[in-house]
């Protein structure tokens, strides 16, 4: 690969921005969020409604992780990065122009498109710019994703409960954020090295077969953490107030809060650790969690659900966390855009298709009916990534390690040892 000469490297302050472009990327995700009851009263539309305009999100923005990674390969990471920030300020435009449901559907897949292609080129990017900090790097990512997600939920919950203009002011402090990062991205300097000489062309659904073993594992562990966050970010802080009798938007924003904040708690405390451990204590954690969930929902006591709710996002935080470390830090570097793309293109089809079915299950037979029944579900693709990586012998007996320690000297090879 082709290595960037001093004088073309990224500038000191690229890592940091890139981290800030993630973090934004979630913040918008999660904006609308609490404000769906608001629109949902407005404008008097069924729950189904809700999870398709969440799953509209997703649904682009799985076709833009297909493509972004390719394109920022071919063309660079800057070009496609300034063009995803542009369709974030789009979609937060339609948002505040709102006249109908529509609109939402409209304004989430412009965001969509934004922000898939944020998540797959972004993290790719920061691999370029500090790629001996591969491990560290998907730690301070998913850590990223998730202050963002609670500083958005929190502050636009908020300012939904107070009344003061919650169906405008979040978008426009979200734009404001957009347009500087405009600004840094129009004067930064390419990251990929390789920019220019990847042949253009959309990423084969594979991946390199020396990490297959290890990709498997975090993709599950990965997919069922995002299954529950796409509930959590559509219809989980309405069916947490109703459980709980607690009436306006804020109870919500507290819900997604609790996820995100603990999560990015646990993710912070575990990075020291072994990636692979982690990602197995999050995946067994989650289940139970998910399992006691059902519990303290039927209590209806607020305290109780909110103390469940984070300790599900804490055990959220460890499987994301861990199984996003655990395979970031071996991709080839040729392979990163292709690889990436995969990772979230599978990580969002976990978290639209059940958001989906929840949405039909609650429309039809009711939320309070329908929730158990996800949570076990949930449960039990918590426990599949654990199956598969005692399957597969440790996740790296047979794919992993054995073919990267032939080719890696002993230095690092320990390295990977102390993060793996």
């Amino acid at each position: 690969m082709q290595a960037l000469t001093p004088g073309r490297r990224p500038q000191s302050w690229s890592y940091a921005t890139l981290l800030v472009l993630l973090m934004l990327g979630q913040a918008t995700s999660a904006i609308p969020s609490p404000l769906y009851s608001l629109y949902a009263e407005k404008w008097d539309y069924p729950p189904l409604l809700t999870t398709v305009i969440f799953a509209a999100y997703g649904a682009v923005a799985v076709v833009a992780i297909l493509v972004s990674g390719a394109l920022s390969d071919r063309y660079g990471r800057r070009p496609v990065l300034l063009v995803a920030v542009l369709l974030l300020l789009a979609g937060l435009a339609v948002f505040v122009l709102a006249a109908g449901p529509g609109y939402l559907v409209v304004a989430r897949m412009l965001n969509g498109v934004g922000i898939g292609a944020i998540v797959v080129v972004g993290g790719a990017a920061l691999l370029d710019v500090n790629p001996e900090r591969a491990a560290r790097s998907g730690t301070l990512t998913a850590i990223a994703f998730n202050v963002g997600i609670a500083v958005a939920a929190l502050g636009t919950a908020a300012l939904a409960q107070t009344g003061f203009h919650p169906l405008f002011l979040p978008y426009l402090a979200d734009a404001l954020i957009a347009l500087v990062l405009l600004v840094l991205l129009l004067v930064m300097r390419e990251p990929h090295p390789s920019a220019g000489a990847a042949p253009l062309g959309i990423p084969r659904p594979q991946v390199p077969e020396e990490i297959r073993g290890r990709f498997l594992f975090s993709v599950i562990g990965a997919g069922a953490a995002w299954a529950v966050l796409g509930v959590c970010f559509s219809l989980e802080p309405s069916i947490a107030a109703h459980a709980a009798h607690v009436d306006g938007p804020f109870f919500g924003g507290v819900v997604i809060a609790a996820v995100t904040l603990t999560a990015a708690a646990t993710q912070v405390a575990s990075a020291r650790y072994p990636a692979r451990t982690v990602a197995l204590v999050g995946d067994t954690a989650l289940a139970v969690l998910m399992l006691a969930g059902v519990g303290a929902f039927a209590t209806g006591d607020a305290t109780v659900i909110i103390a469940t709710i984070a300790l599900q996002g804490g055990a959220y935080g460890l499987a994301f966390g861990g199984s996003l470390r655990h395979l970031t830090a071996h991709i080839p570097a040729e392979r990163r855009g292709a690889v990436m793309s995969m990772f979230y293109l599978l990580a969002y089809g976990a978290l639209i298709t059940p958001t989906l079915l929840v949405g039909i299950g609650a429309t039809v037979w009711g939320d309070t009916t329908i929730f158990p029944v996800f949570s076990v579900l949930a449960a039990v693709l918590c426990l599949s990534a654990v199956v598969v990586e005692r399957v597969l012998g440790r996740g790296d007996k047979r794919f992993g390690t054995a073919s990267t320690s032939a080719s890696t000297p002993t230095t690092e090879a320990l390295d990977v040892s102390k993060v793996d």
